[in-house]
């Protein structure tokens, strides 16, 4: 969830370099300055694998077992988390077909005319249906109602962008492609795997300073492996208690506590 929290930012980011040009003349054509919709939508692709992701782990929580002892023996996660996970992966399935109808309408020429087209009319559909069952009231994680409403708001802004490209791309297929306008299943399995905007890196814990594991701890223990290794060993005589055989060796038994008498 993390990750996919960063990336949204990174989408952002990556999005303001055209926001003046794109306000100023929102919709087709996109502005020179805009970045490349097929990275954009791949980056949005790669949000809802992750938020998926999250989601699946959070449904496992609750079938767990804790033992009774525990502090917190529900096991249970808030709603408002289950919420926010299920509503980040809706919405950034819309923005990945808007952005991928985007790259057909303005970089795939005649031949994707209709693709560009039906991708349109896939994200309007899941970007509408937030809208109507009030998914997008919960999307925020805290109970703020500023926040919940600048996030409904975004919605609609996206919706509305959505039907400015609709409509320029129907219009164009209609008037000048005359593309057949493909199925949402054909489009799904033309739909390109997601991508990170910087790779994760794993986590390397550092060496502690002192205690367990320290470089001071490991140096002291090999140094006492090499005294012990090097130290003599002092050859007992031939006549010595240890080499001869006890006389009473013979005679002592093998049950619990032979020889040890008082």
């Amino acid at each position: 969830m993390a990750l996919a929290d960063a990336q949204t930012l990174a989408i952002r980011k990556y999005l303001s370099k055209a926001a003046f040009d794109s306000n100023i003349a929102p919709g087709p054509p996109l502005p020179a300055s805009h970045p490349s919709p097929s990275l954009i939508a791949k980056m949005h692709l790669e949000c809802t694998s992750l938020y998926s992701s999250s989601r699946s782990l959070v449904k496992t929580i609750g079938t767990r077992k804790r033992p009774s002892s525990a502090p917190d023996s529900s096991g249970e996660v808030s709603v408002e988390l289950r919420r926010y996970l299920a509503d980040q992966t809706a919405l950034h399935a819309a923005l990945a077909h808007k952005w991928l109808g985007v790259e057909a309408g303005e970089k795939g020429g005649t031949s994707r005319g209709g693709d560009a087209v039906g991708y349109m009319t896939w994200a309007k559909k899941e970007l509408q249906d937030l809208k109507d069952a009030g998914k997008g009231i919960s999307i925020a994680r805290g109970g703020e109602k500023d926040v919940k409403d600048q996030l409904k708001q975004k919605i609609m802004d996206e919706l509305e962008s959505v039907n400015v490209f609709y409509k320029y791309y129907k219009k164009s297929n209609d008037s000048i492609h005359f593309q057949p306008v493909p199925t949402q299943a054909d489009l799904q399995g033309r739909i390109p795997a997601g991508i990170m905007a910087i790779a994760a890196k794993p986590y390397v814990p550092r060496a502690p300073e002192f205690g367990p594991g320290s470089a001071s701890q490991l140096q002291a223990q090999a140094d006492r492996l090499t005294l012990d290794e090097g130290a003599p060993t002092r050859a007992l005589p031939a006549d010595s208690p240890s080499q001869s055989s006890s006389p009473n060796t013979a005679a002592t038994g093998t049950y619990a506590g032979a020889g040890a008498y008082f």
